[in-house]
């Protein structure tokens, strides 16, 4: 039976688990750690992150990067950008190394529990299509799993903990944030054994309520502008089509949800990590999880701990979401819910949520590796042996996804912005006022410098003002509409082949910036007319100047000051959770006092 969490060697557990992820981190990233940014898909850093109003979620555009950029802007302040892309990817991997090992009760099953968790399908998929913040969030669960765990069994400070991390998890974006609602309720709501008091009730019901508090004041950056400062098409009616592109697919021979259950089933297969289409590879990979999920559910250690039920039901309900749309009318109904209900769209890309059931695993792993080596020793086997031999086993992962090694097979490599970008930033920031609008008129790019890898364009990041860009998500099969109504306004003036620079100066758009170095289309050339006077050309880029419409006010200023209350609930978290630690610092000195 697993010891109860004042008996566990808590620092040395976790200390093996952030060593292990440490260890997989150094592994998988090798060569990327080199000086240099990683530069593919979403996974774009800067030199310098400005404070812009895109940056705090205020400037009208739907908030996917808030506030896990505003952390970026930050840091980015202070050391150079690379720096804080290595650091925050490092910890990813360290973060969920403790964390899960600190879920344990020896340091051999916080071992096994790391290696799993910081080596896996998941976060192999989700770090090759650059999701750093979805990672962040998942690094973060344990920890906050271990808090609830903590005010479910009324120990002090628990609720301290509890809302700390809460706190942290919403620092890396609404995906991390929702995983985390997910995980606390499930711990904090889950029913207790028959017969448990309706004071214990009542004070849960109390807990619950003070936890959800804090997750609506701490996520308010990114919901509130969300729901009342984003483009309407982003809250209601969203593109049925993007729905079916981002389902869960499967990566291996065991279809959709054989896919998920190892943790893969991202929905893009150029992140698809090499090796997992293996039908041996991925088949053993099955197996073992099953083997581990198996173990732990008849295990009688399971239902001794909140932390270890709450992951039970929150792991187990998110995989069949992540799975839900290829059921038997999944598909439709998961659409309807996208489409149809305010803030469904969190429902799109399922697959993020096999991150919780990866957890799970990882528990369960730790509990396999802890039962063979008690095997081990009752037959006899000294204790260097049978440890010897969970090990062994424990290293399992490794052997399923080899394909993570060094930084996929070198796949992923450092490199420097050209000099040129610097001068088109500099000569920019010089500028009067006026957006930016950024052509060939697509979203993603390929750069030699960059070996041709496929890059979200990272003007937005580098130019400290509004730049307007393409935000349809061309796929192989089908476009996904974006939510901008500037955008979509300029896109359909390309299409005409008419009125594009009416559609450009209407987005407010002064400045356009145009990479020559790109291939384009009838679709996303600018036009000669529309080009205006050169500002600067350099290698691979030319800015030109539409000149100043003085009938155009600034997009996010007619939103006025009230856009900022989303920032003033983040603001007002800390007051509350030093009021918390002042109520819980005065409950143990009055519980201290002789009677």
């Amino acid at each position: 039976m697993t010891p109860p969490a004042a008996a566990r060697p808590r620092f040395g557990v976790r200390s093996v688990g952030a060593l292990v992820g440490l260890l997989s981190g150094l592994l998988a990233l090798g060569p990327a750690l080199r000086p240099g940014y990683l530069l593919f898909y979403d996974m774009v850093f800067v030199p310098r992150l400005d404070l812009s109003d895109r940056t705090l979620g205020v400037d009208g555009s739907v908030p996917r990067a808030v506030p896990n950029d505003l952390v970026v802007a930050l840091a980015s302040h202070v050391v150079p950008g690379w720096v804080v892309q290595k650091a925050l990817l490092l910890l990813v991997f360290v973060g969920v190394g403790a964390g899960v090992g600190g879920l344990m009760s020896s340091r051999l099953g916080a071992g096994a529990a790391a290696l799993f968790a910081s080596w896996n399908a998941y976060l192999a998929e989700r770090l090759a299509i650059g999701h750093w913040g979805f990672l962040l969030g998942y690094a973060a669960l344990p920890f906050l799993l271990s808090a609830a765990s903590d005010v479910r069994l009324g120990r002090p400070r628990g609720r301290l903990r509890l809302g700390v991390w809460t706190v942290l998890t919403a620092l890396t974006g609404s995906t991390g944030a929702i995983l985390g609602l997910l995980v606390t309720l499930a711990v904090l709501m889950v029913p207790g054994r028959p017969g448990t008091p309706a004071v214990r009730r009542v004070r849960r019901g109390r807990e619950t309520a003070w936890a959800v508090g804090v997750f609506v004041l701490a996520n308010a950056p990114w919901w509130f502008p969300f729901l009342f400062l984003a483009p309407s098409a982003s809250t209601g009616a969203a593109d049925s089509a993007g729905v079916t592109a981002f389902m869960a697919r499967a990566d291996t021979s065991w279809g959709v949800f054989g896919s998920l259950v190892t943790g893969g089933g991202i929905w893009n297969a150029g992140t698809w990590t090499p090796g997992r289409s293996s039908a041996l590879v991925s088949g053993f990979g099955l197996l073992m999880v099953l083997v581990c999920v198996g173990y732990a559910a008849w295990s009688r250690a399971w239902p001794a701990s909140p932390a270890y039920v709450g992951l039970a039901v929150a792991g187990v309900v998110c995989l069949l979401v992540a799975g839900a749309g290829s059921l038997p009318g999944g598909r439709h109904l998961v659409t309807a819910a996208v489409t149809d209900l305010p803030g469904g769209g969190l429902l799109r890309d399922s697959q993020k949520f096999v991150a919780v059931w990866v957890l799970l695993v990882a528990v369960c792993a730790g509990l396999l590796a802890e039962k063979v080596r008690d095997l081990g020793r009752g037959v006899g086997a000294d204790r260097g042996a049978a440890v010897g031999v969970a090990t062994l086993l424990a290293l399992w992962p490794l052997v399923v996804l080899t394909g993570l090694a060094w930084g996929q097979g070198d796949r992923w490599s450092a490199v420097r912005y050209p000099a040129s970008y610097v001068v088109v930033q500099d000569r920019v920031a010089a500028l009067p006022p006026g957006a930016v609008a950024v052509f060939p008129w697509t979203l993603y790019r390929r750069y030699a410098f960059d070996h041709d890898q496929v890059v979200l364009d990272p003007w937005q990041r580098l130019l400290d003002r509004q730049v307007v860009v393409n935000d349809d998500l061309p796929l192989s099969s089908r476009i996904v509409r974006g939510e901008s109504a500037d955008a979509a306004r300029i896109t359909r003036a390309l299409e005409r082949r008419a009125d594009v620079r009416a559609a450009l100066q209407a987005a407010g758009v002064r400045y356009v910036l145009l990479e020559t170095d790109q291939p384009t289309s009838a679709d996303t050339a600018l036009p000669t007319g529309t080009r205006g006077a050169v500002v600067v050309r350099t290698s691979g880029l030319t800015l030109y100047d539409l000149g100043a419409d003085p009938d155009r006010q600034a997009g996010s200023a007619r939103h006025g000051a009230w856009r900022y209350l989303g920032l003033a609930g983040l603001a007002v978290t800390p007051l509350l959770l030093a009021g918390e630690a002042v109520a819980t610092r005065r409950s143990m000195v009055t519980e201290e006092l002789p009677d």
